[in-house]
């Protein structure tokens, strides 16, 4: 049994090829030849290892990091001979097979802690699972894979066991066919990952399927997972291969998922949240499906195919008629919320109900509200409490709308919202949570559907024109139509450790940024901004924007700025935003002394350049960005 192996031994000479383009394959390849524990520990300087597609074929192989990048370079060795001469190769960044026919699949195989990427012309897949008791583990897959991950194979008249199989806790998207796609599962185990961005029109994320009647799936559970923006269904078991029903297609727990804006691109009989087709030929089967939330999904929340049978328990879709219909919470909740401060819990409710409500004003000083987890959903604009300086109605039109409710009150300070998952149906124009206080920290929330913003920030009405002290941490924001963070005038905001992901451009148009820091006129301050540490994806715009160019001029005041340590990749996805890139910097400070730190940030895969400048009015301290693999150089 191999011992880890040693960060002087892996890094050790790559050889190069191309003018110093890094290839690790044969060192790669040979410490995993000799199987064991590997370490891949993080490169210096946002380095990325570059591999051609390795075989991982002995028992008890595990490959581990602490968050290193692997990228693919193509295909790996041929090792397996076909009956027409021609040999298999691996078709994989880690290919977990047998080398020699002669013996058997590998077992007991587990990789974890890696960013994997596959660039679209390299045609693999990231992960390849053709063997049995393999556990991959917070991993990043992304890019655009034919497949993030593929366990099994099958046909019609073919199609074995993939045993015990366990994906957890991972962020996989970008997949051309599908995320994440199992053949055959015995004892699979789908839980606590994020699951986005298949592409083609069929694209599943999650696609569990037998290919020929003697196929098994049996002892499947599917749970905890964030499965959003798929052009193909969230979940798509399909258990009717072409010859015939499956003889085994029971014990199917499908539970406590958020299966969100799917089925953009699908055909008819896939545009649902979840698609089953076809059940074990007895009847008998059992897929449990329960606790799930359906929202923004083209279709319906399930859809059955071909006679599949499936016990449902707790489904939970989020238009707003059918919401409407069950309950309506506003009434007591804004009660509560005029009397005083202090802290609202809202309870998880039974059988994964969800609050729901119209527009709230949160509008007193030291306001808490928080949860172990409870959902709350959107009916709609709140009721007019102010008016703004030209006599708009200014209504509350976020789920949490935090303002003073007259003009002879301060604006609140001290609001702290955290551990709630915030819906907002499509077809409403709301936001998830508009902050217009100070000192107002929103963290652990999960805001999705399709809502305008998942966050706006601005001063708008609360007598100061501008928010003061504003945090956004460890939360979970997508789906929205404009940017899924607007703030047009800040001093002292921090946006940490956030995943955003899936903002849309409806109409087209929109400046559709995972995050757009953009003043209205030049007065409005974007002063000390901290933006650190986020993984911002898949968005149709930049995924961050600073656009500090207002029409009337420069800003007077957009200093002190922080783009650091973020992951910002497959941005600038669509061609209809006004500009596209990764990081778009315009304008800064009258003067040109503005500062802005711009480190350590991977920035790949996006539209446009990595980092877009136009007419540039800051001093940039920039280095160790990794920018490769942009459209645009």
């Amino acid at each position: 049994m191999w011992a880890a192996v040693t960060v002087a031994a892996l890094l050790g000479p790559a050889s190069s090829a191309g003018g110093g383009i890094r290839d690790d394959t044969a060192w790669l390849q040979a410490k995993l030849d000799g199987g064991g524990a590997v370490f891949l520990p993080r490169l210096p300087d946002g380095q990325c290892y570059a591999t051609r597609g390795l075989w991982v074929s002995r028992d008890d192989t595990t490959v581990t990091s602490d968050g290193a990048c692997v990228v693919a370079l193509g295909p790996g060795e041929g090792r397996i001979q076909r009956g027409d001469g021609t040999f298999v190769k691996a078709n994989a960044v880690f290919f977990v097979d047998h080398s020699n026919l002669r013996k058997p699949v590998p077992v007991r195989i587990a990789i974890s802690g890696l960013h994997i990427t596959v660039p679209a012309a390299t045609r693999m897949h990231g992960i390849s699972v053709l063997g049995h008791e393999v556990t991959l583990s917070r991993l990043t897959v992304d890019g655009s894979p034919l497949t993030d991950v593929l366990v099994g194979s099958g046909s019609k008249g073919s199609g074995g066991m993939s045993g015990r199989i366990a994906v957890t806790d991972s962020v996989l998207s970008g997949g051309l066919r599908d995320v994440l796609s199992v053949f055959g599962p015995v004892g699979l185990r789908v839980e606590g990952n994020v699951l986005s961005g298949a592409r083609g029109k069929t694209a599943a994320g999650l696609h569990i399927r037998a290919a020929d009647r003697g196929q098994p799936t049996l002892d499947v559970r599917v749970a905890g997972n964030r499965i959003a923006v798929n052009a193909g269904p969230g979940i798509f078991l399909d258990l009717a291969p072409p010859n015939g029903l499956p003889v085994l297609a029971s014990g199917i727990e499908v539970v406590r998922n958020d299966i969100l804006g799917n089925a953009r691109s699908a055909p008819k009989n896939g545009r649902a949240g979840i698609v089953l087709a076809g059940g074990q030929n007895d009847g008998k089967g059992q897929i449990v499906l329960r606790e799930n939330v359906f929202g923004g999904n083209r279709g319906p929340a399930v859809l059955r195919r071909q006679g599949a049978v499936a016990r449902s328990f707790g489904l939970r879709s989020v238009p707003p008629a059918s919401i409407a219909a069950v309950r309506d919470d506003t009434t007591w909740l804004q009660t509560r919320l005029d009397r005083t401060g202090g802290t609202i819990f809202l309870p998880r409710l039974p059988n994964g109900e969800c609050y729901a409500t119209r527009g709230l004003w949160v509008s007193h000083d030291g306001t808490t509200i928080t949860s172990d987890g409870a959902c709350i959903v959107s009916l709609g604009l709140g009721p007019v409490r102010l008016h703004s300086i030209d006599g708009d109605p200014i209504p509350a039109s976020a789920v949490f709308f935090v303002n003073r409710s007259t003009p002879s009150k301060p604006a609140p300070v001290g609001v702290t919202i955290s551990n709630l998952r915030i819906v907002v149906p499509e077809g409403q124009s709301m936001y998830g949570v508009a902050v217009f206080g100070h000192q107002v920290t929103l963290s652990n929330l999960d805001v999705g559907g399709s809502p305008k913003d998942d966050v706006t920030i601005s001063g708008r009405g609360n007598g100061n024109s501008y928010a003061g002290d504003i945090a956004i941490v460890d939360s979970t924001l997508g789906g929205a139509t404009r940017n899924a963070i607007s703030a047009t005038a800040v001093i002292g905001l921090r946006i940490e450790r956030n995943t955003i992901f899936g903002v849309r451009d409806s109409p087209p148009g929109q400046p559709a940024a995972g995050i757009d820091l953009e003043p209205d006129d030049r007065g409005q301050p974007a002063l000390d901004v901290h933006i650190v540490g986020n993984t911002i994806k898949d968005n149709a715009g930049p995924g961050i924007l600073l656009e500090l160019e207002p029409n009337d001029g420069p800003a007077v005041v957009a200093t002190a700025l922080e783009i650091r340590g973020n992951t910002i990749v497959r941005n600038s996805a669509k061609p209809t935003p006004p500009k596209r890139g990764g990081i778009v910097l315009a304008g800064g400070q009258d003067g040109n002394e503005g500062t802005l730190i711009l480190r350590d940030n991977v920035i790949r895969g996006n539209g446009g350049q990595g980092i877009l400048k136009s007419r540039l009015k800051l001093v940039v301290d920039s280095a160790g960005n990794d920018v490769s693999g942009n459209e645009t150089a």
